[in-house]
């Protein structure tokens, strides 16, 4: 059985590509539905606009928060002091002293130490005041005070704050804290908590705290404390809704894939929400964030969005969510004054493409569009012109220059072209966030199937980050949930009972403890959080020798991206981009570089633990029973065990009972759409690991990778410098009146159907295929090849090309070829299929025998394919012991058709019917015959013999008697 995971909610699923099975967590929510569907023509660069927020029929998501860990948000904290009780001192006033650490042991800042007096931390919460922003510890004499810093020097009565144990005469060490500026915006962080750990009694920092990376105690007696505190949001007084959908363009679903409902939530995850600021905060920065959807056929669908905050009229707000929100006193029922009411909207782009960067520009542009004015055009039409006119970028035309403004640009390239699967995973910032060590022990909790949340107060990493950590197991799929930004009202997910890989922003932390058993990944602090009962697992449970060199290469790469990452030319809150085109391309080349190199060292690693693994596949040879689809009768697992280091066969052994294994073997076996990228994934370790190539099944597979090898490189066959200039929208003819100075807005307005320009090429869908019709048998998609074996077939032919023997070789084994790829066309024509594939049967025979060069598996594969098309597993059979002859060894797409043949043609009939039974007898009866006839001419020849001979023996006697 495929993974379980998610039902669709309004045609999207919510976990993995694999169609749903019968255990999921969530029901089918009802699809909206519009009259006319769009028929999809080509390539879009986008599909969707949505503006979601706040509307009439929004729930209160407070519903939903019933197991909430504290009744509301805590207010920042604004003040630090230390108090000395060995002097009898105590608490101030409004403070709250930190008495214990989590794991009970006592909180003194001198934990451990015999004569040195007993410090505690105390702390005070408000929001009237800036709140502090970071927590320090300084050396002093060794260290300078950072500017903008303050040192608690003393404590509220006079004595020293000195908190090192050693002997006066030492160096002293003081807290230090930094505050915030009097006006910021309302979504800046701030310290929410602290604590005291002390690591000598084995405490680590909690979940989602940074830890002051400085011991307090520095003599040497008494234990090691350090100070860690946690950051998150200035919370403000708020009521929090279900987001809803306020408007979407199109209004008729594309026929591929229609807008689902649930699009609403993943705009605004934490939902969409009415908050009263204080009267000195200042409007924050639009926030940028991504996300990942999966439609009913398991096409994925990116999401770019940002979100803002607009002022929300007070009049419509109720007596009583007006006390919610602090603007009115809960006893005299008074209007308090001062007090900004907003609430949070965002606008959103649709596609199947994850070009973030672009669509962060041109959302971010509209914005800025929304908040000045005038303008010549409405915003209607900058997004109709932005999603119809915008051509997808192509192999002849590879960037797309969009001119939104005389200031605004943005570019669109052509998707890096390798056999790997599309997606939006973003290396670097995987890299950057965990360390190559990090790095190494997510990848072993992924492939071992574990719970894994992924965490951030910045959305616009959730995804990138997500996509990469389900990409690096290639050429495995993740077969369970997979929501890289989860909304707060479907967290209950991270209660399934099923493993998941789900990213959250951090203060869902702040409502909610997470399970034990899940591995919490902090982008945040770069730390991963693991339970008691995993402590001990990490990266060293990886196989050791292809772990050494993944960490290496990630540590080498992680230096240069540091070092390309300071060059970096746009800067994300930048008002206008002033970036010259050309730097903005070379620094996108070196990044893409540098992605492609960290990929590729995942993609070494897995090379380097499955080296091997086709040579226990086992092929179906015989009419098939009803278990020759299980994983066990498909695979011999335990010789591919048996191959392994005995170090590792734990790892291994926990590996071939996961998912993501068991389909890989089913996807090995069978034929499916990642047939070409498993094809890759063998040509990758066949260029690893030449050796192994023939190595017989049952032997250790020991063989040395080659590290100069490269595995990843550019599709450059049609590459082109040709760049596509588009133009803004055209503004109306200027006629002497206003009508060019109408468009002012001060906030993001309620978009007009009218005011878009629709193209003439969208119109209702009329689908040509009929249901349930099967492409696969259809002559025109056989016998191709794959980029794959086009690419080599061309470096084979530069290579040979000079030696004329070598050459003619080569021109002769593409004659076979091409006769093959022609084949299907003539079995279709020809009146009796059998004969026609017999003769193509007798031809592979015959290339054998006469020792013609097998350069690709066109020949086998189109054979394979064309018995399962005419339903002739017997002959499958036969073909496949003819490749095992001639040496060839067949790559997943020709295994995987060689399986179908035999799984789905009719096997000859085992009844014994009449015509069977009378064809029997006939065969017995001239065997009969056959035998008789022989038996009658050896009879009668030795009856001539012995009448010779005995003629021979009377004339002899005759003479004697003479």
């Amino acid at each position: 059985m495929k993974g379980c995971q998610f039902q669709t909610l309004g045609g999207f699923h919510l976990g993995s590509e694999s169609p749903a099975c019968q255990h999921c967590l969530r029901p089918r929510r009802k699809q909206l539905v519009h009259p006319a569907m769009i028929e999809d023509k080509g390539h879009r660069v986008t599909d969707y606009f949505v503006v979601a927020g706040l509307t009439d029929k929004s729930t209160p998501l407070e519903l939903d928060l019933s197991d909430t860990k504290c009744s509301g948000p805590k207010a920042p904290i604004t003040d630090l002091a230390i108090i000395n009780r060995s002097a009898g001192e105590t608490v101030p006033e409004g403070f709250t002293c930190i008495d214990s650490t989590y794991s009970g042991q006592p909180a003194n800042l001198n934990h451990g130490s015999l004569k040195s007096p007993e410090l505690f931390l105390c702390y005070k919460r408000a929001r009237e005041k800036p709140p502090l922003i970071d927590i320090g510890v300084l050396y002093e004499g060794k260290e300078r005070l950072i500017q903008g810093c303050e040192v608690i020097q003393a404590t509220p009565y006079g004595r020293c704050a000195n908190v090192n144990n050693s002997s006066a005469t030492s160096q002293r060490i003081f807290i230090t804290f930094r505050r915030a500026q009097p006006v910021q915006p309302q979504n800046s962080l701030a310290v929410t908590d602290i604590c005291v750990i002390v690591t000598s009694k084995g405490e680590t920092p909690p979940h989602t705290f940074c830890k002051v990376d400085k011991n307090l105690n520095c003599g040497m007696w008494g234990s090691s404390v350090f100070l860690c505190y946690k950051k998150s949001v200035s919370s403000s007084n708020s009521i929090s809704y279900k987001a809803g959908l306020i408007f979407r363009y199109p209004e008729e679903d594309y026929e591929s894939f229609p807008l689902s409902e649930s699009v609403p939530l993943f705009c605004l995850p934490m939902g969409a929400k009415i908050e009263c600021w204080a009267s000195n905060t200042r409007d924050p920065l639009p926030v940028f964030s991504t996300f990942v959807l999966t439609n009913s056929s398991g096409e994925k669908v990116y999401g770019s969005a940002i979100q803002f905050y607009e002022p929300y009229p007070v009049d419509l707000l109720s007596e009583k969510q007006k006390i919610q929100l602090g603007l009115l006193t809960t006893v005299e029922k008074k209007m308090i004054s001062n007090r900004p009411v907003n609430t949070n909207k965002c606008i959103c782009l649709l596609s199947r493409w994850p070009f973030f960067q672009s669509f962060r520009k041109f959302l971010m542009f509209l914005y800025k569009l929304s908040v000045s004015g005038p303008h010549p055009l409405p915003i209607e039409k900058h997004i109709s012109h932005f999603m119809h006119n915008v051509s997808f970028p192509s192999p002849q035309r590879p960037r797309i220059l969009v001119q939104l403004s005389a200031h605004d640009t943005l570019i669109l390239s052509q998707p890096v072209s390798t056999p790997l699967p599309l997606s939006g995973a973003d290396y670097g910032t995987l890299l950057m966030n965990l360390g190559s060590e990090n790095c190494a022990t997510l990848l072993h909790f992924v492939l071992l199937e574990n719970k894994i949340l992924l965490h951030s107060l910045r959305p616009a990493v959730l995804t990138g980050v997500a996509e990469a950590v389900v990409a690096m197991i290639f050429p495995f799929q993740w077969q369970c949930p997979y929501i890289p930004l989860c909304p707060l009202s479907l967290a209950g997910v991270l209660n399934a009972p099923c493993p998941f890989i789900v990213g959250v922003d951090s203060r869902y932390f702040d409502l909610y403890d997470p399970p034990p058993d899940v591995v919490c990944v902090d982008l945040d602090t770069n730390t991963i959080y693991l339970s008691d009962e995993k402590r001990n697992s990490n990266w060293k449970n990886l196989p050791k020798k292809p772990c050494k060199s993944l960490i290496n290469s990630l540590s080498n790469l992680h230096h240069q991206l540091s070092t390309v990452a300071m060059r970096q030319p746009a800067q994300e809150g930048s008002a206008v981009d002033m970036t010259p085109i050309e730097a903005d391309f070379t620094w996108h080349k070196k990044m893409t570089g540098l992605e492609m190199e960290i990929q590729e060292a995942f993609l070494r690693f897995m090379a380097s633990i499955l080296k091997g693994y086709r040579s226990y596949l086992t092929p179906i040879t015989q009419a098939p029973s009803e278990k020759a689809t299980a994983a066990n009768s498909l695979y011999d697992l335990q010789g591919f065990l048996k191959s392994r280091d005995r170090a590792h066969q734990k790892f291994y052994s926990q590996l071939t009972k996961t998912q993501i294994f068991i389909r890989f073997i089913e996807e090995c076996t069978f034929v499916s759409d990642k047939d070409t990228g498993l094809a890759f994934f063998d040509d990758c370790v066949e260029k690893l690991f030449p050796s192994d190539k023939i190595t017989d099944k049952g032997t250790k597979v020991e063989g040395d990778s080659s590290e100069d090898t490269r595995l990843l490189e550019l599709d450059e066959s049609q590459k082109s410098e040709h760049t596509v200039f588009v133009m803004p929208p055209e503004p109306p003819a200027d006629d002497g009146s206003d009508s060019s100075s109408r468009y002012t807005y001060k906030s993001f307005p309620r978009l007009n159907i009218d005011l878009f320009d629709r193209p003439r090429e969208l119109r209702p869908a009329i689908s040509s295929r009929t249901a349930g019709a099967s492409l696969s048998s259809s002559p025109a998609l056989l016998a191709k090849r794959t980029k794959q074996e086009i690419k080599l077939a061309y470096k084979m032919a530069k290579r040979f090309y000079s030696n004329p023997q070598l050459w003619a070789r080569c021109l002769f084994s593409h004659c076979y070829s091409l006769w093959f790829i022609c084949l299907p066309a003539a079995v279709r024509l020809a009146k009796s299929k059998t004969r026609a594939m017999q003769q193509a049967y007798n031809v592979l025979q015959n290339m054998r025998t006469t020792e013609v060069e097998v350069l690709d598996e066109v020949c086998y594969r189109v054979v394979m394919q064309l018995c399962g098309v005419w339903g002739l597993p017997v002959m499958a059979v036969r073909v496949w012991m003819e490749i095992g002859k001639a040496g060839v060894h067949p790559n997943a797409i020709t295994y995987g058709y060689y399986n179908k043949a035999v799984l789905e043609s009719p096997w000859p009939s085992q009844n014994r019917s009449g015509q069977f039974m009378w064809t029997k007898l006939r065969n017995v009866l001239r065997g009969v015959a056959q035998f008789k006839q022989a038996l009658h001419r050896r009879t009668s020849k030795k009856g001539s013999t012995l009448s010779a001979t005995a003629a021979s023996v009377g004339g002899s006697a005759d003479t004697l008697t003479a």
